[in-house]
């Protein structure tokens, strides 16, 4: 199993350690006969570059390596994986794909979680908040993940009337939001950035400014899109960067969390029982992966 991911470019993915997450899948696997299949699974982590374009062309070379593919991380990317995975007949496994994976024919695709963009349109149909703006980090993985989730709201019939970038500086913060400010009846953004909460540096300048222009006083309300990716704990869970931030502490009144639940054990609940079986490197502090 080939493990695509631009992990090597993204402080905050790289911490995601995708080398230990691998490893601690596939000894899970092999150890349950009724899910091996008589098969010996191993993983092996491929580097996804930065740039879009590269990102596509390196993934030609995962038909040497591997199976089946977990990737790619950049939505822009799922088309042509699809297409690819098709021709050799191996599956692909990618939480950042749509439902058809951008792509007539991508018939390997395989879809782990439901879609972000579907599970985005039922709660804004539900609280009835048809106008939306899209602001996203300006790295290639975060822009087109905005363009790809404002082509698929806007298919399910939501008007999506800004998509900007707004990468550290304040500047270019204040300019996306002065966008947001002028169209006609936003009531949510969606921030496709790292969350805050992660060490996501554009959205707490993004936040922060936002409670500059009083726009988190409840007429606008902010919704990250890497939490509908992955189970962020919020159970009892203290985040450092909220309690040493008075502005991003008020700002994040304004802000609305959609994550996929973990009924069980948190996910950091669950690192801390693989520490004490020794799945895992004792080293590894919960809090910082």
């Amino acid at each position: 199993v080939g493990v695509l991911g631009p992990w090597g470019c993204d402080p905050v993915l790289a911490r995601a350690l995708p080398d230990v997450a691998s490893r601690l899948a596939v000894t899970r696997l092999n150890r349950d006969p009724e899910l091996t299949a008589g098969y010996w699974w191993d993983a092996v982590v491929l580097s996804e570059a930065c740039a879009t374009p590269q990102a596509v062309a390196g993934l030609v070379s995962a038909e040497r390596y591997a199976s089946a593919i977990v990737g790619p991380l950049n939505p822009a990317a799922c088309g042509a994986a699809g297409l690819l995975a098709a021709a050799w007949n191996k599956p692909v496994v990618s939480w950042a794909c749509g439902g058809d994976g951008g792509a007539a024919g991508a018939v390997t695709l395989v879809n782990p979680l439901p879609a972000p963009a579907a599970v985005l349109h039922a709660v804004l149909r539900y609280f009835r908040w048809a106008h939306v703006a899209v602001v996203a980090a300006p790295q290639d993985l975060w822009v087109d993940t905005g363009q790809e989730l404002a082509k698929e709201l806007r298919a399910r019939g939501l008007p999506v009337t800004v998509v900007g970038t707004a990468g550290e500086d304040e500047e270019e913060a204040e300019k996306a939001l002065r966008k947001v400010q002028r169209a006609d009846g936003v009531r949510a953004v969606v921030m496709c950035m790292h969350s805050v909460l992660l060490g996501g540096r554009e959205q707490r300048v993004l936040l922060e400014k936002a409670e500059d222009l009083g726009m988190t006083d409840g007429s606008l309300v902010f919704i990250p899109y890497d939490a509908l990716t992955f189970a962020l704990p919020y159970r009892r869970v203290p985040y450092p960067v909220l309690a040493n931030n008075t502005k991003l502490r008020l700002a994040y009144d304004a802000v609305l969390t959609v994550t996929i639940d973990s009924p069980g054990d948190s996910f950091r609940d669950a690192l801390e029982e693989a520490k004490k079986s020794y799945e895992v490197p004792a080293s590894l502090d919960p809090a910082e992966v």
